[in-house]
């Protein structure tokens, strides 16, 4: 749950939400989980996908209005219907995690520690046999 606050920077594409946004139980509907102002917002910004083969997978935040800056806003956001996954409107689900949620969004060095243990716990992991790390994420090296 922890590392799930690392969506307050960096960007999703398009691609990734689209049936959330034109298509979510397969009738050409929206997720309702999702805020109806920052749906729209979404549908316009991908509306074009799959125009055409040429088109660009847009960018978006995955923390609007802080995608920028390390921070809980995040937290706010979720409270607020606008996280852009499936994963993020699941978190407000669970009464455990919808709960952290609204500790991390107003107390954010407790949101620091908890994010920095995770990441240490997570940089532990070992890996499962001979891999290799890759240079882009997209093509085997």
């Amino acid at each position: 749950f922890r590392v799930t606050g690392a969506h307050t920077i960096g960007v999703g594409h398009c691609g990734l939400i689209s049936d959330r946004l034109f298509n979510f139980t397969g009738v050409g509907d929206t997720d309702p989980s999702i805020a109806r102002v920052y749906a729209s917002l979404l549908r316009a910004k991908c509306s074009n996908l799959g125009a055409n083969n040429n088109v660009v997978d847009p960018a978006i935040e995955m923390d609007p209005g802080s995608g920028s800056s390390f921070d809980t806003h995040y937290y706010t956001a979720l409270r607020q219907n606008q996280g852009l996954f499936e994963s993020d409107a699941a978190l407000l689900t669970d009464q455990r995690s919808a709960r952290m949620s609204r500790v991390f969004e107003t107390n954010r060095e407790l949101f620091f520690v908890a994010f920095g243990q995770s990441m240490v716990k997570m940089g532990a992991i070992g890996g499962v046999g001979a891999g290799e790390i890759r240079k882009n994420c997209h093509v085997i090296n």
